[in-house]
C-alpha cells in the first residue's frame, strides 16, 4: 500500500517539474534574443555615428534641391573645363544637373546670374574677421541719480492740427525779337505770367475732410500791331473750389462741391476798344453732390481724386456793363448787349443768368514723373444733354532749383453751348504756353 502511494505521488510531481523546466528554457531563449537585439541596435548606432563623421558637408548639394536654375559649373564639367580637384560629391551633383538640363529643360526658369541678384543669397566673405576683445574699465564709474522727482508729472495735451495749408507762386517771362528784314516777318513782344495757388485742407483723421483751393493766373503780352492797346491779356483766371466730404468706405467719401471761376482783368480783342470779357462777366458756378474717390500712394509720387456727381447745377452769369465808347448816343440799340449774352449761351439781352442741370465729373491728379518733373492735371466735364463742356488742364513743372523752374501748360477745351464758338473756329479750343522764371512753394 505504501509503495502504491509513493508511485502516485511521483507520478503527480514529475509532470509539474518537467513543465517548470520548459518554462525556464523559454524565458532564457527570450532574454537571449532580446540581448541580441540590443547589441544589434547599439552596433547600428555606432556604425551610423562613424558614417556621419565621414560625410563631408558640401554646399553644392544645395543646387540639386533649390528651384531650377542654370548653373555654369555643371556645363563646364561636362565640356571638360571643370576643376580636376573637385570632390566626388560635387562632380556627382554637377552631372545630375547637367542631365536634367538636357532631359527636362522646362524645369529651369532662371540663371545663376539672376539668382545672385536675389537678396536671399550672399557672396562668401573671404576677408579675415578681426575679433576685438572688450576691455574692462579699471575703475567703476559712480553715477549719482537724482531722486528728487515729483510724485505727479503734469501732462500737457497737444492740440492736434487738423488744418494743413500750402501754396505755390511763380512768375514766368518770355521774350521774342524779330529784325525788320526777317524773311517770315514777326512782331517783337515781351510776355509775362504770374500764377498763385493756395490750399487750405481740413482732415480730422476720422471721417471728415474739407478741401479748399484758390487758383489765380494773370498774363500779359506787349503788342505793337494793336491800335488801341500796348498790352493784351494772355492768361486770365480766378477760380475757387471747395469740397466737403464724409468718409463712406476706405477711399470713398460722400461729397458736396462748389466751384466758381471768372477772369481777373478785362480782355480786349485786337484793334477794338470794347472788352469781350471782364471780372464776373462771364462768371461760372457749379454746385453738385456725389461721391469722391481719393487715393495717395505711400511714396507720395501719385495723388488722385475722382469726383462723380449724378446731378449738378451749372450757372453762367453775364453782366450788361461794358466799356463801349463808340455807341451812338441817339441809338442805344447799337450797344453790344446783343453780342455778349449770345457769346456765352444766353439768348436774350435782358438775361443775366443761364441755368443748367446735369451730371458732372471732376478728376484731379498729381504725378511725379521723375525727380524734378511734376505733372498736375485737372479734367472737368458737365452736360445737360443739350450741350457739353469739358476742360483738361495740364501743367508740367520742371524744377531747376528752389527758386527757378520752367513750366509747360496745355489746355484743350470743348464747349458747344454757343453758336458763336462754332462761327469762329469750332467748339474745340486750345491754349498752350511754355515759360521760364521764378517759382516758390510753401
Amino acid at each position: 500500500m505504501k509503495k502504491t502511494m509513493l508511485f502516485v505521488l511521483m507520478a503527480a510531481i514529475l509532470p509539474l517539474h518537467a513543465q517548470n523546466d520548459v518554462k525556464h528554457k523559454d524565458s532564457n531563449a527570450y532574454m537571449h534574443e532580446l540581448q541580441a537585439l540590443i547589441e544589434q541596435r547599439d552596433q547600428s548606432i555606432s556604425n551610423a555615428k562613424e558614417q556621419a563623421e565621414e560625410v563631408r558637408l558640401n554646399p553644392y548639394f544645395f543646387r540639386v534641391m533649390a528651384p531650377g536654375t542654370y548653373y555654369s559649373r555643371p556645363v563646364h564639367q561636362v565640356m571638360g573645363f571643370g576643376d580636376e580637384y573637385s570632390l566626388p560629391e560635387t562632380t556627382a551633383s554637377d552631372r545630375a544637373l547637367a542631365q536634367l538640363y538636357v532631359m527636362n529643360p522646362g524645369l529651369f526658369s532662371q540663371t545663376e546670374a539672376t539668382l545672385k541678384e536675389s537678396p536671399a543669397l550672399r557672396e562668401e566673405i573671404k576677408a579675415p574677421v578681426t575679433v576685438v576683445e572688450p576691455k574692462l574699465a579699471e575703475k567703476a564709474i559712480v553715477v549719482e541719480l537724482d531722486t528728487d522727482v515729483p510724485d505727479t508729472i503734469p501732462l500737457i495735451p497737444k492740440k492736434p492740427k487738423f488744418w494743413k495749408t500750402s501754396g505755390s507762386a511763380s512768375l514766368q517771362f518770355t521774350q521774342s525779337y524779330f529784325s525788320d528784314n526777317w524773311y517770315q516777318g514777326g512782331e517783337n513782344n515781351y510776355a509775362g505770367i504770374g500764377t498763385l495757388t493756395l490750399n487750405a485742407n481740413y482732415d480730422n483723421k476720422q471721417k471728415v475732410q474739407w478741401d479748399n483751393k484758390l487758383e489765380a493766373q494773370l498774363g500779359f503780352q506787349t503788342t505793337s500791331s494793336d491800335e488801341y492797346h500796348k498790352m493784351r491779356v494772355t492768361n486770365n483766371l480766378l477760380r475757387v473750389t471747395s469740397k466737403l466730404g464724409y468718409k463712406a468706405a476706405k477711399n470713398w467719401f460722400y461729397t458736396g462741391q462748389v466751384m466758381s471761376y471768372t477772369q481777373l482783368a478785362p480782355f480786349y480783342e485786337k484793334n477794338k476798344i470794347d472788352w469781350k470779357a471782364c471780372f464776373a462777366t462771364p462768371l461760372y458756378l457749379t454746385i453738385s453732390i456725389g461721391m469722391d474717390y481719393k487715393y495717395k500712394s505711400k511714396n507720395g509720387k501719385f495723388d488722385l481724386s475722382v469726383y462723380i456727381s449724378p446731378l449738378a447745377y451749372y450757372m453762367t452769369y453775364v453782366s450788361k456793363l461794358h466799356s463801349n465808347h463808340h455807341r451812338d448816343p441817339e441809338n442805344l440799340e447799337s450797344d453790344y448787349w446783343y453780342y455778349y449774352p449770345s457769346t456765352y449761351g444766353l439768348k436774350d439781352r435782358s438775361d443775366h443768368f443761364l441755368h443748367k442741370f446735369g451730371p458732372n465729373l471732376t478728376v484731379n491728379s498729381k504725378i511725379k514723373v521723375m525727380k524734378n518733373v511734376m505733372w498736375t492735371s485737372r479734367f472737368y466735364w458737365f452736360s445737360n444733354f443739350h450741350s457739353t463742356l469739358f476742360e483738361w488742364e495740364n501743367t508740367l513743372d520742371f524744377t531747376i532749383n528752389k527758386y527757378l523752374s520752367a513750366k509747360f501748360y496745355a489746355y484743350p477745351r470743348f464747349d458747344d453751348s454757343s453758336k458763336n464758338y462754332k462761327k469762329d473756329h469750332g467748339y474745340l479750343m486750345f491754349k498752350e504756353w511754355l515759360s521760364l522764371g521764378l517759382s516758390y512753394s510753401f
